[in-house]
């Protein structure tokens, strides 16, 4: 149960640095208005690379450091399977979070551009698309966690 609690936390980590920390005027237009789609899936692939790094350090941290033995033997049977292929559950968890990360952030950029009303913070319905988006940010980050326990 830690384990996966562990791997929550960090995965949650990875989504702040990911899609907060490195915005710059570009990143925040693309974000904002859902283009040019190109900058929008970079931001994408930053999301998945930090996503597919997050599952790689739990992978080696249940693999090789000094808990291992005490990790593996309550993991699930699950769980031992993905220590069988790393890169594999690495290169899946990249793509799905690029893909669908840049999707979610296109499809608020154009409803910020059909809604220029939602761009305004000091409106709710700005916190409801945030929201919402989020919350679709979280559904596949939720996703993810559960497909690196049960392949």
């Amino acid at each position: 149960m830690i384990t996966i609690f562990l791997l929550l936390f960090a995965l949650n980590l990875a989504h702040f640095l990911g899609d907060f920390t490195p915005l710059n005027k570009w990143f925040i237009s693309a974000k904002q208005y859902g283009k040019p789609v190109w900058l929008v899936a970079c931001h994408g692939a930053l999301n998945g690379a930090l996503y597919g790094i997050t599952v790689g350090l739990f992978i080696l941290s249940l693999k090789y450091l000094f808990f291992a033995p005490f990790a593996v033997n309550l993991c699930t049977f699950a769980v031992k399977k993905l220590l069988e292929h790393p890169l594999k559950m690495i290169l899946i968890v990249f793509t799905i979070e690029t893909v669908t990360h840049t999707l979610i952030d296109i499809l608020k950029g154009r409803i910020n551009r059909r809604f220029p009303v939602v761009q305004n913070s000091e409106k709710s319905t700005h916190w409801v698309v945030m929201g919402a988006d989020q919350f679709l940010h979280q559904v596949v980050l939720i996703g993810i966690l559960f497909l690196s326990i049960k392949l």
